[in-house]
């Protein structure tokens, strides 16, 4: 694909636009870029082939019982460092990316991750993108939501010059194992032992913000309600926009988008998570001074929450107890800084 002269930014009409750079197809782990014979390799982007291996679709998925939640004690490129990506590959890679409209980054090798390890790998990419363009819009295809050869190769096709797709191949060296050190179970999850037959039926999730200017922290938790609703002949995600009534007396209310505005571009970049292959439905709706579906839908499976309005969720679990209602799975992420 041939470089696109963009304008990048408010430029007059005598400035000159900088082309895309070309970028790489594929970032490959340090395992898998080391020199022969035992020398050590320099850590690289690599260029792959438009087509990706076969045997590339998703495999069967394993699940863990406990939350989906990050430990505290793993710092942020935890979970990248432990499967060979440095930091600073992915940097290097937003940093000349810049003039993209959209990056979608294939992650591969997380098939059969449960919802933890996903969380913690998406933590690090979005801490990421925090340093170098919080606004940057980067989005994560997910083969457990997916995204196979066919359906990448489809997605190329379809983009314009201005998007661009990468391959972060995140597959463990050969022999090892991914240690997420220390996962535990929190309280707002409810009080009995999860099954693995509980962590498939997760069909509906709900998460809700403000999502004015849409950015990292944001796009961390839309994409993480993408990737643990999988499962289900409709799998449904539920996006609670704050609406005007709960915005009245908030600071510079005058500088928040309208509420169409949030709630689309939240929308939107839900269903970029997905293929058309593997439909999501996408229902938006305004949180208001009522309680929030969580709270009031009986079938709802699963609340996606930051640490920050992890209290919160735990109100939304009290009120389903008093409701009668079985407790929802809750998956924690982590605030990326920039």
């Amino acid at each position: 694909r041939l470089p696109r002269t963009v304008a990048v930014g408010r430029i007059p009409t005598t400035a000159t636009a900088r082309p895309v750079p070309a970028l790489p197809r594929r970032v490959a782990p340090a395992h898998a870029r080391r020199a022969p014979h035992g020398r050590t390799g320099r850590t690289i982007l690599r260029r792959a082939p438009r087509r990706l291996p076969d045997g590339a679709s998703p495999r069967g998925s394993q699940t863990s019982s406990r939350s989906c939640t990050s430990d505290d004690r793993v710092p942020m490129g935890g979970a990248l460092q432990r499967r060979g990506v440095s930091k600073d590959d992915i940097v290097a890679l937003l940093e000349i990316s810049r003039a993209c409209d959209t990056l979608y980054l294939h992650l591969t090798g997380l098939a059969r991750e449960d919802d933890a390890a996903i969380v913690a790998v998406l933590e690090d990419v979005y801490e990421c993108v925090a340093r170098v363009d919080p606004s940057a819009e980067v989005v994560p295809l997910l083969e457990r939501c997916g995204w196979d050869a066919d359906a990448v190769m489809a997605l190329e096709d379809r983009i314009g010059d201005e998007d661009h797709v990468v391959t972060l191949s995140l597959d463990l060296e050969e022999g090892g194992t991914f240690e997420e050190g220390g996962t535990e179970e929190i309280e707002a999850v409810g009080e009995r032992e999860r099954t693995e037959e509980d962590d498939l039926s997760v069909d509906k999730t709900s998460v809700g913000g403000t999502f004015d200017r849409m950015h990292a922290g944001h796009r961390l938790l839309l994409a993480t309600a993408s990737a643990v609703t999988r499962s289900g002949d409709l799998p449904t995600v539920f996006i609670g926009v704050t609406g005007d009534v709960l915005l009245t007396n908030k600071r510079h209310r005058d500088l928040i988008e309208p509420y169409e505005v949030r709630a689309s571009k939240a929308a939107s970049f839900v269903a970029k998570t997905r293929p058309p292959t593997s439909p999501l439905l996408i229902e938006c709706g305004p949180l208001d001074d009522g309680p929030p579906l969580a709270a009031t839908v009986r079938d709802m499976r699963a609340l996606v929450v930051s640490r920050e309005t992890l209290k919160g969720g735990e109100a939304i679990q009290e009120a389903r107890r008093d409701a009668g209602f079985p407790p929802l799975r809750v998956c924690v992420v982590g605030l990326v800084k920039g």
